[in-house]
């Protein structure tokens, strides 16, 4: 019949982790009013769209994790059981730029209205996770795993930059009054890794994961300067964010 899987029973668990990955392209959008003299056509209103680069990041975090009994699949004839698991994680994706142009195309009054956006952007993620963890008989210290969770992202943007690319306004930052944000979006990942046990305390773990944030707005300050012409508020706009990421840990049972 060969090794029968044995039932593992209840623990506690803690992991920390690192790894790093990139997102997709991400859309951008930026609006607001410049107020130019009747005599210049008046308020000229700016709606301007586009894609951002891909983003490449590094993340590190740490979760707290609930681990059941395990349960025998009895369709593997005792070689295999499964045990359900639930997680509080949290991890931080490190600062680096989306980029990208945005072309306002719905005004007649210039060829072109063509602005170059950098956002630094950083972004806190904490997310509750249910696991499923597989026990093979004939391999005891090897745990494969697949997982899925919901949660919030906090994404805070700082020194934005805005520079009108065509026609030319050299070393105008749009953004300037303040280019400096913080707001929170919807988070989901899916995950499917690989947990390799010294001893029945200690583990290490090697997974990809699938992070998708949603879209979020942004406000940043009015152009300020003395060359310029006032503007309002912009409000600026970074589509759903979907991230391919490898992420490797350490994992102790309580």
């Amino acid at each position: 019949m060969g090794p029968v899987a044995t039932s593992a029973p209840e623990k506690v668990y803690l992991g920390v982790f690192g790894g790093g990955g990139a997102s997709n392209q991400v859309g951008l959008s930026q609006y607001g009013t410049a107020f130019f003299p009747e005599a210049s056509g008046g308020p000229l209103a700016v709606n301007a769209f586009g894609k951002s680069n891909t983003r490449n990041v590094g993340l590190v975090g740490a979760h707290l994790g609930y681990q059941w009994e395990d349960i025998l699949l009895a369709s593997f004839s005792n070689q295999a059981n499964v045990s359900p698991a639930v997680e509080l994680e949290g991890y931080y994706v490190g600062k680096s730029n989306f980029t990208g142009h945005e072309i306002d195309s719905d005004t007649t009054r210039l060829l072109e209205h063509d602005f170059l956006v950098t956002y630094p952007t950083s972004t806190g993620v904490i997310l509750a996770n249910t696991v499923l963890n597989f026990n093979w008989a004939n391999y005891a210290k090897w745990h494969p795993y697949v997982g899925a969770g919901i949660g919030a992202a906090v994404l805070s943007i700082s020194n934005a930059t805005s520079l009108q690319m065509s026609p030319l306004e050299a070393d105008v930052n749009h953004f300037n009054g303040n280019p400096n944000d913080t707001t929170a979006a919807f988070a989901a990942q899916t995950k499917v890794g690989l947990n390799y046990a010294f001893n029945e305390h200690v583990s290490l773990f090697a997974e990809y994961r699938w992070l998708y944030i949603s879209a979020a707005d942004f406000t940043f300050g009015s152009t300020s300067y003395p060359s310029h012409v006032a503007t309002t508020s912009w409000s600026g706009n970074l589509g759903a964010q979907n991230y391919n990421l490898g992420v490797g840990g350490i994992r102790f049972t309580i």
